[in-house]
């Protein structure tokens, strides 16, 4: 996903009291128009120093002149908005942001939305910008300007709230290092062991155990102890990191064994897909 080169914001702030030409951003990819999706918002949330709840006060288009490379149909605009909350930021805030979006154009030519929308934004802070009372953010992402709900605000918070505890940390699974499968000493009985790598290298295993005439169970150990495994809850980060990191399929060692992969295949379907509408990078 391409998004605009934000380095030069604190000059496009000065817009509101120069007409001046500025230097140009870099064009950005179409924002999200559709709901997002819980992992959508975990991506976002985990991606961005600063989550703001704000209602926008100005939407101010840029000219031909200013942002001469935005593709026939969309908008470039510099939006300043009103802050109500701070859901995270590395440091106290003014009483206002600026960024810039760029999207589709209304009938108008204009953007979408105007003056008094509440929004969630998602971004990381610049420094400049000309007034100390307007805080200028680069945007995580093209669709990192949400419209805001009390339901979107609730499920941000949530994940906010798990992201700080350590548990939660560097989840996402990039790869199957290891594996076995065992009988049991009850006919019909048997389990599957699969150690996966993360993002963080915490390490994870992944359980699957049958017994004759039920369906599979599907437990997680986030330690060492695998005896402490447990049923993965939908819309954690742990769900997250397994859904959206698991490979399609075990390395070709393990696929070699029939046993290991139907069980393998069982944990996937167990715990689901991903949910993910938006493209990562």
């Amino acid at each position: 996903m391409i998004i605009p080169d934000f380095r030069l914001l604190a000059g496009i702030l000065l817009l509101a009291s120069s007409t001046s030409a500025v230097a140009q951003p870099k064009p950005a990819a179409t924002p999200q128009t559709a709901p997002l999706s819980w992992t959508d918002w975990a991506d976002l949330v985990l991606a961005s120093p600063v989550i703001l709840s704000a209602t926008v006060d100005d939407v101010d288009r840029l000219g031909r002149k200013q942002a001469p490379d935005v593709p026939p149909g969309q908008v470039r605009a510099l939006v300043t908005a009103r802050l109500t909350a701070a859901l995270k930021s590395p440091s106290v805030l003014p009483a206002a942001a600026a960024w810039l979006w760029q999207g589709e154009a209304d009938a108008r030519g204009r953007a979408p939305f105007s003056k008094a929308l509440p929004v969630l934004v998602f971004g990381s802070p610049m420094t400049g910008g000309g007034d100390p009372s307007v805080q200028p953010l680069r945007l995580t992402a093209a669709h990192a300007q949400q419209p805001w709900s009390g339901a979107s605000e609730a499920t941000v918070r949530s994940i906010l709230a798990e992201a700080l505890k350590p548990a939660a940390q560097g989840l996402m699974v990039t790869a199957v290092k290891d594996g076995f499968h065992s009988e049991g000493d009850v006919p019909g009985r048997s389990e599957s062991q699969f150690f996966l790598s993360t993002e963080g290298g915490r390490p994870l295993t992944l359980v699957v155990s049958r017994t004759a005439g039920t369906e599979p169970t599907v437990r997680v150990a986030t330690g060492d102890l695998v005896d402490r495994a447990a049923p993965v809850q939908r819309q954690t980060l742990l769900w997250r990191g397994l859904a959206c990191g698991m490979p399609r399929a075990l390395p070709a060692s393990l696929a070699a064994n029939p046993a290991l992969s139907a069980d393998y295949a069982a944990a996937r379907t167990s715990i689901g897909v991903c949910g993910r509408t938006v493209p990562q990078g």
